[in-house]
């Protein structure tokens, strides 16, 4: 990994004294400083948007696994842009059109599901989903409980701790 890291490192200064040698060093300083811009605007944007999707299947129910890849993915290309190099601008720009992120998370969940980590089958559900609305902005009013908006079935119950002789405990 080191050894990578390394190898990164020198073809990236590579390129950039190479670039910087083209078009002077005021164009390659423009160059970072508009990557860097470019990225904090798509951090910004991007993570926005994923962040309302997320939220969206939340409410609706359904699992948001690619709702959470695709915003990884938009976090990593910001990462990638703010940091200075050209190399590291490029596969940012590569990683912000949405088939290119589609892709690598369809192989990320296959390799996840292959090495044991993940598991193929149904998804599980974000608690709340569709729940209760509570709070500022509730229909019912500032901090009170929305029950009419509550989808799905209440099983009314209690928590029961056991100690550690396995009988409940008071």
């Amino acid at each position: 990994m080191l050894v990578a890291l390394a190898v990164y490192l020198a073809v990236e200064i590579t390129v950039l004294v190479l670039v910087g040698q083209a078009v002077g060093f005021w164009g390659l300083l423009g160059v970072l400083v508009l990557s860097a811009v470019l990225g904090a605007w798509a951090i910004r944007r991007e993570g926005r948007r994923s962040m309302t999707a997320l939220m969206d299947a939340a409410r609706r129910g359904r699992p948001a696994e690619a709702e959470v890849a695709d915003g990884m993915y938009v976090a990593l290309a910001g990462v990638l842009l703010v940091v200075p190099g050209l190399l590291s601008t490029l596969a940012a720009l590569v990683l912000l059109v949405p088939p290119v992120r589609r892709a690598l998370a369809r192989r990320a969940a296959d390799r996840a599901v292959r090495a044991g980590s993940a598991r193929v089958g149904p998804s599980v559900t974000v608690v709340g989903a569709g729940g209760p609305a509570w709070g500022p902005a509730s229909p019912a009013g500032p901090g009170r409980l929305d029950t009419g908006s509550f989808r799905g079935t209440v099983i009314e119950g209690e928590v029961v701790d056991r100690g550690d002789d396995g009988r409940p405990s008071t």
